[in-house]
């Protein structure tokens, strides 16, 4: 808390404003830690998966060259895995790669169609659960952005909200002191 003794001094952690906590920014760092926790369940399973498959899997499905579509669908994957461990320490960097690796995945998935499965409506009903499972970090970081910078504007026009009214109530006193009329 500054006083009047410490009101030009910078605290000690890093910034020089301190932050104004708003009862109504509670939910942020439980939507951050949420997007944290389920991204890296999600991300962390796939890379087991990846692992797995690749290194323990039938042997002879090893000679078969890999299709284009699937090598596509790899490393889209693998962009998603990526941007979820760069999101613990950026945020921004690492979900915009994630969702935009889930994004072109599930164009890529729908334009392939689901030809071939046994049963396509089933096949879209697990593809769009697993899908939401996959998204859900992504719009959770979406969330917290959109709950700060809304925290951040109100506050900043609260601020100058009461810095104008300040002066304009200095330059109003000033006038009436002065016997002019407003």
């Amino acid at each position: 808390m500054r006083t009047d003794e410490n009101r030009g001094e910078q605290s000690a952690k890093g910034g020089s404003l301190e932050s104004e906590w708003v009862p109504e920014n509670e939910v942020i760092p439980f939507f951050r830690w949420s997007a944290r926790v389920l991204g890296v369940i999600v991300a962390g399973f796939s890379l087991f998966m990846f692992i797995g498959e690749t290194f323990c899997g039938t042997r002879h499905a090893s000679s078969h060259p890999i299709e284009p579509g699937a090598l596509v669908g790899l490393i889209l994957g693998g962009g998603y895995v990526i941007g979820m461990f760069v999101a613990l320490k950026w945020e921004r960097a690492g979900a915009i790669l994630a969702g935009a690796s889930l994004g072109l995945l599930a164009i890529g998935l729908l334009g392939s169609g689901l030809h071939g499965h046994r049963d396509p409506a089933l096949a879209a009903l697990w593809g769009s659960i697993l899908g939401l499972v996959f998204f859900l970090p992504v719009v959770l970081y979406i969330l917290c952005w959109w709950l700060e910078d809304r925290d951040r504007k109100r506050t900043a026009i609260n601020y100058i909200a009461t810095h104008v009214a300040r002066v304009d109530c200095v330059g109003v006193r000033g006038k009436l002191q002065r016997g002019l009329s407003i």
